[in-house]
């Protein structure tokens, strides 16, 4: 008769927590190739249902796929439906296309409409830039694009519908944006 001896039951155990191991990364690989599939989808131009539990990664993906086809509402409910936190680069994302539609939006009525149509997407713009400046004060893009939106808004009339916006109202180029210092360089 065969008998187990301790070494035996040792090495039972650890192929046992090498298979269960395995089986999870499997099942982990499976899920980040569904959503990379999704993410593809998006970039390819193909609007995909997402999970109810999906990673802000593909949310943040269906929003800027939204923005491309000018459903800036829908891609709101996307921004809305990710956690505001910095440990989120993927939000960061979304915020940042979402004020580049509005800032977009605005330069192409620019001459053609009344300041009070362009004022509110330049408010939202700037506020959107803020909120990624919150995050990461280093982003030279969003400081660039806050910058040519607050010079939008250096018409004294347009200074009338920013009631909020002081930075806005009182320069073109505003050089104290989240994380920039004083003054000139």
């Amino acid at each position: 008769m065969m008998r187990f001896r301790p070494r035996d039951w040792a090495a039972c155990l650890v192929c046992l927590a090498a298979m269960g191991y395995a089986a999870v990364n499997a099942g982990t690989l499976l899920v980040l190739h569904a959503e990379n599939a999704r993410i593809a989808a998006f970039a390819a131009g193909r609007d995909v249902a997402l999970p109810r539990n999906a990673a802000p990664e593909e949310r943040a993906a269906r929003g800027v796929f939204l923005l491309s086809h000018d459903r800036v509402d829908d891609a709101q409910v996307e921004l809305d439906s990710l956690p505001d936190r910095p440990d989120v680069p993927a939000r960061d994302a979304l915020v940042y296309a979402l004020a580049n539609a509005h800032l977009k939006r605005a330069l192409e009525i620019f001459n053609s409409a009344p300041m009070r149509k362009v004022a509110p997407l330049v408010a939202l713009a700037q506020s959107e830039y803020r909120q990624v400046l919150r995050h990461d004060p280093q982003d030279w893009d969003a400081r660039y694009n806050f910058d040519i939106a607050s010079a939008l808004t250096h018409d004294p009339e347009a200074a009338s519908y920013l009631k909020g916006d002081d930075m806005a109202r009182e320069r073109a180029l505003v050089p104290d944006a989240p994380g920039a210092p004083n003054g000139l360089p």
